[in-house]
């Protein structure tokens, strides 16, 4: 099995079989502290499709597992999740061959190459977009993620904004809502509506690469973003809410790699750091935005109506160039569902082999 190992109990564990899931959920019902000798192997087979396993336990007891399942679930050197994949990306990277556009009509909420991209890129562009089929089409990935707007967010212009968001002004790359806020990662739609106005291209940027690149480049700056935590802040005074938190920029997952990239300069303030690291932090923070803001980053593009961009929240920030509203309208909907039902939704159907009827799943098949 490509060099990977397998502790017995493990194995044990983790049996695919009827009598030790339940049908339904595929929950444990197996419990190894009652089994006398759990993991004592009497029998071993091995076949390209499959491992055979009869347990030295009384009553007799097999397990099948299809060595596919065992490939995509390996710890030992560990394995890709059923071949996922993450690509970091740079502005030039997409030069030579754009980042393809999906029609929404062709795509499937259950995955697809739509989804595909999305998990490998932190993006996806999808077109022939309206307000009702985007909220239909989120509906069905997950439950949508509603905010102090509602379900959708309007982000058009106004002479009178009282946000930034909602004035012609050049935004900064960032992340919405989780620096200020505990929510849970978010994908996130923006659908364009409306755009005539001059200006207002969107910039994405991949968090990831940038945060890995620091690590590289500058490891104890990339260490503080990880270790401190900085306060971010929203002051609504039309909606009376002044949202506060306290978290670090970065974010690794147990094995180190970058796992989240929470970040928004217009809401970092009133920072309560270490007196001994205030200088450094500064150079870090600063060193960090230097990178989002590097052209050699930014992807620009200019969406028109019915385009929508989804993104990974979380992973990747983003921005606008500055518009001028007196030259025409400007209108992007927002809407969000949270990150984890994309993400268990795709896998159910990718791995529901394996896991809508475990005794099927876990049959031996012998020759």
């Amino acid at each position: 099995m490509l060099g990977r190992r397998f502790h017995h109990v493990w194995l044990r564990d983790n049996c695919l079989c009827g009598d030790c899931r339940e049908a339904g959920s595929f929950q444990k019902t197996v419990d190894l502290g009652q089994i006398s000798g759990a993991g004592a192997v009497r029998r071993v087979e091995v076949s390209d499709e499959v491992l055979y396993l009869e347990w030295d336990e009384v009553p007799e007891h097999s397990s099948t597992f299809p060595i596919e399942w065992l490939l995509a679930h390996a710890y030992d050197p560990p394995g890709e999740e059923d071949g996922e994949s993450v690509e970091l990306w740079d502005a030039k990277d997409w030069e030579l061959s754009p980042p393809r556009w999906h029609r929404l009509d062709d795509a499937d909420p259950g995955g697809g190459e739509w989804a595909d991209d999305l998990a490998r890129y932190g993006f996806v562009l999808l077109d022939g977009v309206s307000e009702a089929s985007l909220d239909k089409f989120a509906a069905r990935i997950g439950p949508i993620f509603e905010t102090e707007f509602g379900h959708v967010t309007v982000v058009q212009s106004s002479p009178d904004a009282t946000d930034l968001a909602l004035s012609g002004a050049e935004l900064s790359v960032h992340t919405d809502f989780s620096p200020h806020m505990h929510t849970p990662p978010l994908l996130q739609f923006m659908l364009c509506v409306e755009h005539d106005a001059t200006g207002g291209d969107s910039i994405l940027v991949d968090g990831f690469k940038a945060a890995e690149d620091l690590r590289r480049e500058s490891p104890d700056k990339f260490g503080r973003l990880v270790r401190i935590p900085i306060n971010f802040q929203q002051f609504y005074a039309d909606r009376e809410f002044f949202h506060q938190r306290q978290r670090p920029i970065l974010e690794v997952d147990p094995s180190g790699s970058v796992s989240g990239v929470f970040f928004a300069h217009s809401h970092a303030a009133n920072w309560r750091l270490p007196p001994d690291e205030v200088t450094e932090y500064y150079d870090a923070y600063h060193a960090f935005f230097d990178y989002l803001k590097d052209p050699a980053r930014q992807f620009r593009l200019r969406l028109g109506a019915g385009q929508c961009i989804a993104l990974q929240n979380g992973r990747l920030l983003h921005g606008r160039t500055a518009y001028d509203p007196r030259s025409g309208g400007r209108t992007l909907i927002t809407e969000f569902v949270a990150w984890e039902y994309f993400s268990a939704r795709r896998r159910f159907h990718r791995q529901r082999r394996w896991y809508a009827d475990p005794r099927e799943a876990g049959q031996h098949v012998r020759g």
